[in-house]
């Protein structure tokens, strides 16, 4: 059995829940201003939208008509985007990040990527967590990297608090380091628990045999003691830290309010690594893109306004990442392919605002139809070494290999935070799909909090020929399924109402 699929299932222990035994390894410990080298005061959050997000559907290229040309049905209207630049708007899902760049807290960069890139999602993001290029095969991850620099004695003395914590993904290649994994691993289950609780039997301790079966061993005993020691540090911080605000409910929603609740506990990790599943969009995309960019949207503003109020934005940096961008041209599923460049975000009171790079050149693309690259991914990293952590520009060239230029986006960090973080007053209506329709169409809409619906569909004439009352429905993203019944073809107006204001669209009935 691979490593990969032995530890599938995730995690090691929950912050709100189960009670996991401490191991005592009796190994000495130190906080994490060991060396002396970085600032260690800052924390970054990294989320990986995992599957390969679709940058050209994320940052729309509005005056690129090639764009609308490969995209009849993916495409997004310009009168439904969220404008930022001339020539650059942002999904219409993303209206809080649109607040957050409004308000100088959030950057993107365009084109993110690396020569030669790969299209698959393993080998993809095996690049992108060890820092290689595409030529290259390491078996160590930049972060594991980098920390073997603070902590050379690592793991035989260790730091009070841990140095690295992944969550909703069991793969730690990134933690990696030459001969220890530096990461620990908490979620929501007890799966990864289990394994380990039935490995713990007497000569257990004893050395593992020298083949692959007893490599695959060893890497599980490593994950499983640093989880282990590590597990009254995290609780103990879990317990004593607060969440200021709702999150949402939802996948990225929670591991952020945990790791938010970790650091207002006072817990001094610098390195979360959270993980956002479902972009791998080959298939129906328009919606699927929406709800996952929704989900993201949501949770990261959510975390935003609670590391604000909790005056610790300024010591927060995140950062997205993804394996790989989408082809330009949709294919016929209503979906896009594996790609190569892609926008990353960036988000807290550290940046300057702005989107590094412009529009790919949608008339000079690769020869297997996909974007070319403006900054190698790299670069990030450099940024985050040296402009964030404040690292030796030494260290960050043996970290990565060779010298890598940080971007344009990291400033010095506000001390006192002034932006008034609003949450919007008023709900979204996101437009109908498919639009023309038969059989029947989707009409999503998102309320910022709890709120009554009524959804009233009239024809042109202004005759009401359906009126649905919905209820109460609680803040998120909510979806409603036109169903003609005896309509005639023509063009209709669906009037969603909310929060004390309405909205209408059209929508165009086949028959």
């Amino acid at each position: 059995m691979k490593r990969r699929d032995f530890v599938k299932s995730l995690t090691a222990l929950s912050v709100a829940g189960s009670q996991i035994p401490l191991m005592a390894f009796g190994r000495p410990k130190h906080l994490r201003t060991s060396s002396g080298k970085w600032n260690p005061d800052r924390i970054v959050i990294m989320i990986k939208l995992n599957g390969g997000n679709d940058g050209l559907n994320t940052l729309i290229p509005v005056q690129d008509q090639i764009y609308y040309d490969l995209r009849p049905n993916l495409s997004l209207r310009t009168n439904d985007c969220l404008p930022l630049t001339y020539d650059t708007k942002l999904h219409p899902s993303m209206k809080n990040t649109k607040t957050l760049f409004d308000q100088g807290l959030a950057s993107a960069a365009q084109g993110v990527g690396y020569p030669s890139g790969n299209l698959s999602h393993f080998r993809s993001s095996d690049i992108w967590v060890t820092g290689s290029g595409s030529e290259k095969i390491w078996k160590t991850g930049w972060l594991g990297r980098m920390f073997k620099y603070d902590y050379p004695d690592y793991p035989s003395s260790i730091p009070e608090h841990p140095i690295g914590i992944q969550m909703e993904s069991s793969n730690l290649l990134e933690f990696q380091a030459e001969d220890v994994n530096m990461g620990t691993i908490i979620g929501s289950n007890d799966s990864l628990y289990n394994i380990i609780k039935q490995n713990y039997f007497p000569g257990t301790n004893d050395p593992a045999n020298d083949n692959y079966g007893g490599s695959e061993l060893e890497y599980i005993r490593a994950i499983d003691r640093s989880t282990f020691e590590y597990s009254d540090t995290i609780q103990n911080a879990g317990n004593r830290g607060l969440n200021k605000v709702e999150y949402p409910n939802t996948q990225i929603g929670v591991q952020l309010a945990v790791a938010a609740k970790l650091i207002s506990g006072g817990l001094k990790t610098p390195v979360y690594r959270l993980n956002l599943g479902g972009f791998d969009t080959h298939a129906n995309q328009f919606f699927f893109h929406a709800d996952l960019l929704q989900q993201l949207d949501d949770a990261v503003f959510a975390f935003i306004k609670d590391m604000s109020a909790q005056e610790m934005l300024q010591n927060v940096l995140l950062v997205t990442t993804s394996e790989f961008g989408r082809r330009v041209k949709e294919n016929g599923s209503k979906g896009t392919d594996h790609g190569t460049a892609a926008p990353i975000f960036l988000y807290g009171t550290s940046l300057r605002g702005k989107i590094l790079g412009s529009q790919p050149n949608l008339s000079d693309l690769d020869s297997k139809g996909n974007v070319k690259i403006q900054y190698d991914y790299r670069q990030i990293y450099s940024s985050i070494m040296k402009d964030w952590f404040e690292l030796p520009e030494i260290t960050a060239k043996e970290v990565l290999g060779d010298d890598y230029t940080p971007l344009d986006l990291i400033k010095e960090p506000s001390l006192n935070i002034s932006n008034d973080i609003q949450i919007p007053s008023s709900f979204e209506l996101s437009p109908a799909y498919p639009n023309p329709f038969n059989p029947s169409c989707l009409v999503k809409y998102r309320l910022p909090k709890g709120s009554d619906v009524t959804i009233s569909i009239y024809n042109l004439n202004g005759k009401e020929i359906l009126k649905e009352q919905l209820g109460y429905k609680n803040r998120g993203m909510h979806q409603y399924t036109v169903l003609p019944n005896n309509w005639a073809g023509g063009t209709y107006l669906i009037n969603v109402k909310a929060l004390g204001s309405s909205k209408t669209h059209k929508i165009t009935y086949l028959k």
